[in-house]
């Protein structure tokens, strides 16, 4: 017999030979079939969230906790167990203020319960999104400038293709756009240029939306700075916190140029990040590596206009402290879906005190904030990132009539579409607003972000001119090429690079020399043994079943891989990229077949219904090009579906030839 005791008590946890987690001592002596360990936690301790493809059963010994599986939550006590299915996160709490928790945990394989779990999970996948409408909130771009194809690579095309996939699959999504209001790079752009702030804000403004519209990027709503509902909504949410108790009036040392006059902040200040050395330093966030950081820890601080070096000034500003909601925002983030790279840079900032958000601060333009006695400016305007909340909320009200209203009766769910620069204003303040402010709106359940896309293998810069002009690049001839290139290099989870020589490449090489050529010659097979219009299947072969099920993966693939929870079109490319290879192969297979017969008109119709698919896939992506492949199969437009169809037989069949412009220019540099 073999005896394995628990920690019980608060002086068992202050032994010398306590462990927080050890196989118990009978564990290997009785070579059972499964993992097991004995796991206690300190009062109010809380396992790392994680998931695995094991599968786990807990058994609490003593004390009392709270195990979190897949956004659900159940309170254990002693005698208790609980089967955590595979892939799900999960987390257990210690409930106690005075008491251990000890649990055994036990996990073994099983690949056939893993396939199952994950085929259950793709199909909840794939109908989660029926019913509720979606709304997409890219990040609103700052109007210092016109954009680039920088920035079209990452939130503005995502969003707009994410959208095109939820219509084309018969959900409702509203696109939400507009341009920051208020921004000191955009004071500090007409302070260089000589012009007011709101004549350069609207000049740019129109600028970006031109150049939106010639990439094909549709929005429900367009905010911009403006309108005249947008003040008095910022003011609205800035005085409800405020009278919560949510926001702090505080008083701190602050960068200050003294030849200058002003308060160092934002664009105004220059410096390096205190977390990773970096001079790309704008706002509260490091551009490169995303930490959160208060001004005044700024390494070297300067004036960006004189170069003067910063000296402490006392300043008394609003603050929102993040902190104190660190259990909600952390339950939130546990939640919302993210790619790994977000989800390991949440567990960064998490691991470390929450900084307080800055709501408003000295400048010249801006939403009037009165602070009352201070030192410093009494009046002050609201800080930009502290908007956000007020920018979707009145872009919600642009298309519902009212906001909260619309809120309440159909419970939309919301996906934001950020760069990795701006992932802390978007995974922890924007909810953090947003959730203090009203519980009519659910949480963003989805957060889409990008890294930087690269020009040559440097950063995308507007201030250094160093990019390729939305206006002057896109055109009706090369929008959906030039989408579709953007897809296939784009930065969803690390850096990648814009060269015209791969662009070319890859319309020269990919979309003409392949994806043309295959609707070319699918187009002549049809015509030449079927007189142009499409047969009905017949007989089947090996070959066949294969390339049936090729053409399912792909339909699968887009189906999925444009949900707003697994967003990744660049996968969608790859996948149609794949199809078009494996179509070629066919074709041989099915030059072959001995004409008029069931085989041949089973091979046909194959290859019609590729070309189907691969016009569903790319819609989204390339709208003109998936449309006009349509068409040529006697469709409006093909739904984008699971599961594979036929062309309707007899339909007549007419694909386009020229849905490629081979002058791959890029202008606009």
């Amino acid at each position: 017999m073999i005896v394995s005791g628990i920690p019980r008590e608060l002086a068992d946890l202050a032994r010398a030979d306590f462990v927080r987690s050890a196989a118990p001592e009978w564990a290997h002596a009785a070579g059972a079939p499964f993992n097991v360990r004995r796991v206690t936690l300190q009062p109010g301790e809380i396992t790392a969230e994680h998931n695995h493809h094991d599968l786990e059963v807990w058994v609490v010994l003593d004390g009392t906790g709270e195990v979190g599986w897949d956004g659900h939550h159940r309170v254990l006590a002693a005698g208790d167990s609980v089967y955590l299915p595979p892939l799900a996160p999960h987390t257990l709490r210690n409930l106690s203020d005075d008491r251990p928790l000890s649990f055994f945990s036990m996990w073994w394989e099983s690949l056939p319960a893993l396939a199952e779990v994950h085929a259950l999970r793709e199909e909840q996948q794939a109908t989660e999104r029926q019913g509720r409408p979606v709304l997409l909130l890219p990040s609103f771009p700052t109007p210092n400038g016109e954009l680039h194809l920088g920035h079209l690579s990452g939130p503005f095309l995502s969003a707009d293709a994410c959208r095109r996939a939820l219509l084309a699959a018969g959900d409702r999504a509203h696109l939400l756009l507009g341009t920051v209001g208020h921004q000191s790079q955009v004071s500090a752009a007409a302070e260089a240029e000589g012009v007011t702030f709101h004549e350069l804000a609207e000049r740019n403004t129109d600028a970006i939306t031109e150049g939106l519209t010639a990439a094909g990027v549709d929005w429900d709503v367009f905010v911009r700075p403006s309108e005249p509902s947008y003040p008095a909504m910022a003011t609205a949410v800035f005085e409800s916190l405020r009278d919560k108790g949510v926001l702090v009036r505080r008083t701190e040392p602050t960068n200050y140029c003294e030849p200058c006059d002003r308060y160092l902040l934002e664009a105004f200040v220059a410096g390096r990040c205190p977390h990773c050395g970096s001079d790309q330093t704008a706002g509260i966030e490091c551009e490169l590596c995303a930490l959160p950081y208060d001004d005044r820890d700024l390494v070297d601080p300067s004036c960006a206009g004189c170069g003067t070096a910063a000296t402490p000034r006392p300043l008394t500003r609003y603050f929102l402290p993040l902190e104190p909601l660190r259990a909600k925002l952390t339950d939130y983030l546990r939640g919302a879906a993210t790619h790994g790279r977000l989800r390991a840079y949440v567990d960064r900032v998490l691991a470390n005190p929450l900084p307080d958000l800055p709501v408003s601060i000295p400048a010249e333009h801006g939403i009037p904030i009165h602070v009352g006695d201070a030192e410093g400016p009494s009046e002050q305007r609201m800080y930009s990132a502290f908007e956000l909340t007020a920018r979707f909320l009145v872009a919600l009200d642009g298309f519902s009539g009212g906001w909260e209203a619309y809120a309440r009766r159909v419970n939309p769910r919301t996906v934001l579409f950020f760069g990795f620069d701006n992932a802390f204003l978007r995974a922890f303040a924007f909810p953090a607003v947003l959730g203090a402010f009203t519980d009519a709106l659910a949480l963003p359940e989805a957060l889409v972000c990008n890294d930087f896309y690269l020009l040559d293998g440097e950063k995308f810069s507007t201030g250094r001119k160093h990019a390729v002009w939305l206006r002057e690049a896109v055109n009706p001839a090369n929008a959906d090429q030039l989408r579709l290139y953007l897809a296939a290099t784009a930065p969803d989870v690390r850096r990648r690079d814009f060269t015209v020589q791969g662009y070319a490449e890859f319309v020269t090489g990919e979309l003409i020399g392949r994806w043309q050529r295959l609707l070319d010659g699918v187009d002549a097979r049809v015509a030449e043994r079927f007189g142009g219009t499409a047969p009905e299947a017949g007989g089947w072969h090996a070959e066949a079943e294969r390339f049936y099920g090729q053409i399912a993966d792909l339909a699968r693939t887009a189906a999925l891989d444009y949900l707003p929870g697994r967003f990744r079109p660049r996968a969608v490319v790859a996948a149609v990229t794949a199809l078009v290879r494996h179509a070629e192969d066919f074709a041989e297979v099915s030059a072959d077949a001995t004409p008029g017969s069931g085989l041949a008109r089973t091979c046909a119709a194959l290859e019609l219904m590729a070309v189907r698919t691969l016009a569903a896939a790319i819609t989204p992506l390339a709208p003109e090009a998936g449309e006009r492949i349509a068409a040529g199969l006697g469709e409006d437009a093909v739904a984008l579906e699971a599961t594979p169809r036929w062309v309707r037989a007899g339909a007549e069949i007419k694909l386009p030839t020229d849905l490629f412009n081979p002058d791959t220019t890029v202008a606009g540099r």
